[in-house]
């Protein structure tokens, strides 16, 4: 199988999800397939992809599938058929962002009730080109180590966002929920930095960071969020992180927040 140029991170996140999504759709049970293949887009070709090598990396279930109006939709930021705490409507999206920062293209094919195929196109790299396998060293080194906790009930993003944190030499304390985050700084956790998602079920990301604002005074909170998410809440002045974000995104504005390193409360 010919190689592709894609960081390797992001590649496991986006199987992983599409593999979540297929779970997710097969509700009283039934097959999960994965497959690889080689394939050459012509001039004449409709795909939307540019003329060239692909791997196509397919996921298909044989779950409820989609109508038209949720496939036409179903990549958009935030948009998810499930209720909170059960998915943030990202997993396709972030896919669908690999797939365009690659130079290739998701996409998925669903009819009700006969199952779902996701496909994500890759170019295969040219001899040339650099692996991508690490961020570049100015993303690596953007602030000093930190001890972070970290707090999102989605266990996948959980999953993917600490890997990025500690790939930039952070150490990350997880918690998926915010009644967990305040339990372990009352434990007496010393956090430099508090990184939250907003829509968790029971206690949210912006009344988790009023009541560290209240008992922590010092100690810096990024919220990770989308605009979307914040309509008709009472906002708390504290740093925002649109979703979907990249590792560079995230080191900026963590670089901001302890532009000395560790900074504690």
């Amino acid at each position: 199988m010919p190689v592709v140029d894609v960081d390797p991170n992001q590649l496991e996140m986006a199987l992983l999800n599409l593999a979540v999504n297929a779970r997710d759709a097969m509700i009283t049970g039934g097959v999960l397939t994965i497959g690889l293949s080689e394939q050459i887009v012509d001039i004449d070709d409709q795909l939307g992809v540019q003329p060239g090598r692909y791997v196509v990396l397919s996921v298909r279930d044989t779950g409820e599938g989609m109508d038209a109006q949720t496939l036409a939709r179903a990549v958009e930021p935030f948009f998810s058929t499930k209720g909170v705490g059960k998915g943030t409507g990202l997993g396709l999206s972030m896919v669908f962002g690999l797939a365009q920062q690659s130079g290739g293209a998701l996409r998925l094919e669903s009819t009700p009730s006969s199952g779902t195929t996701a496909r994500l196109w890759l170019p295969v790299a040219s001899e040339t080109s650099p692996p991508s396998g690490r961020a570049p060293n100015i993303v690596t080194q953007a602030s000093a180590p930190a001890k972070i906790l970290f707090v999102d009930d989605d266990l996948l993003i959980a999953g993917s966002t600490v890997d990025l944190l500690e790939d930039l030499g952070h150490q990350v304390i997880e918690a998926h929920s915010a009644i967990e985050a305040l339990r372990l700084l009352e434990s007496g956790l010393a956090a430099d930095l508090l990184i939250t998602d907003h829509a968790m079920p029971g206690m949210t990301g912006i009344e988790l960071a009023r009541e560290v604002r209240r008992q922590y005074p010092r100690l810096p909170i990024l919220l990770a969020t989308g605009f979307a998410e914040l309509e008709g809440s009472e906002v708390v002045d504290v740093a925002r992180l649109a979703k979907p974000y990249t590792q560079a995104q995230l080191a900026t504005e963590i670089a901001h927040l302890l532009p000395n390193g560790r900074d504690g409360f």
